[in-house]
């Protein structure tokens, strides 16, 4: 059973990230921009029609889209991005070299936000009705609805500029150093917006969960019966987080987009900050890896939260996931 599971879910991995590849690639076809835009920016208009017609033949511009696009996902397949316009080096250099960044930035904010929005959740969902319930909900969607690039800009105004303790960009400074706590400053405000505009939607979800599962009937029967309730709260906790867990997994594409306007806002070196570059810049090659790298990462780990969720609800080793609603 659980070799299906695995397989089913490698197959639609392999079809999305397909489908994705087709999407991105016709719609940036669609925007205007070519090589040499990407080349000499705004002193592209300069070039002759003939120096910009010579660039994109350099290119394959020149070439039928569907022929562009089969050549390109043929490349991919053998580990070949491309290289890009604007730096002239290996796509897969580029991503290696930011990759690590986004991730520094994920497996910080990532705990932190699961830690919070549990305890955030669980407190709330265990006083249903109450003031705390009521202050701690209307708190999670405050925070949930706070534009992340808005934070950003707030938090830069107050710690850097009026304040000058932390630093307003990049990842680390020349005064200091780059040493340890030279970049350890340069991550907090990012790190800190990420955990605030992601914390309460999670918390929201588990506290409402938390809540359905006190109002199930077996619930109500273990307290007549007189079981304590710390044997309760730990039994209603752990089926609440087998959907909160897959939620958490099905909203990491939302956290990506989020990455994107932080890391422009804080100018860190990462996958999202990347992305925007290269959409601006009109750096195919390099946005059409931006954009596959972030979906193997989404896919991968929606792929490891539907696992835990396999083996987290007995009714999916036993059913299936078709059968389970």
């Amino acid at each position: 059973m659980i070799n299906r599971f695995i397989l089913g879910r490698l197959v639609q991995g392999v079809l999305v990230l397909l489908l994705v590849s087709v999407v991105a690639f016709f719609i940036m076809d669609s925007i205007p921009g070519d090589p040499a835009l990407a080349l000499y920016g705004n002193q592209a208009q300069k070039l002759t029609p003939d120096e910009r017609e010579r660039i994109n033949r350099t290119f394959g511009m020149d070439r039928p889209l569907l022929e562009r696009y089969t050549q390109w996902l043929s490349q991919m397949m053998k580990g070949d991005l491309g290289k890009s316009y604007r730096e002239g080096r290996d796509v897969s250099v580029i991503l290696a070299e930011r990759f690590p960044n986004t991730l520094l930035l994920f497996s910080l904010a990532m705990p932190l936000i699961i830690l919070l929005s549990i305890l955030w959740g669980t407190m709330g969902g265990l006083r249903d009705n109450s003031l705390w319930d009521k202050g701690l909900s209307t708190a999670g969607v405050f925070f949930a609805s706070i534009p992340a690039f808005w934070l950003g800009i707030v938090g830069i105004y107050i710690f850097s500029v009026y304040l000058g303790l932390l630093p307003s960009s990049g990842m680390t400074s020349l005064q200091g150093g780059g040493g340890f706590v030279d970049r350890l400053k340069h991550l907090i405000l990012p790190v800190t917006v990420m955990t605030i505009t992601h914390t309460g939607l999670y918390a929201r979800f588990l506290q409402e969960k938390i809540i359905e599962e006190n109002n199930r009937p077996y619930v109500r029967a273990a307290r007549a019966n007189g079981m304590r309730e710390i044997y309760i709260v730990r039994g209603l906790i752990k089926n609440a987080m087998a959907p909160y867990l897959h939620y958490l997994g099905l909203t990491i594409p939302s956290f990506f987009g989020g990455s994107i306007l932080i890391e422009s806002v804080f100018a860190w070196p990462g996958l999202g900050a990347l992305l925007a570059k290269s959409a601006a810049t009109r750096d195919y090659p390099l946005l059409m890896g931006s954009i596959m790298l972030i979906g193997i990462i989404v896919l991968l780990s929606i792929m490891v939260t539907d696992l835990i969720s396999y083996y987290l609800n007995p009714r999916l080793r036993r059913f299936g996931t078709n059968d389970v609603q």
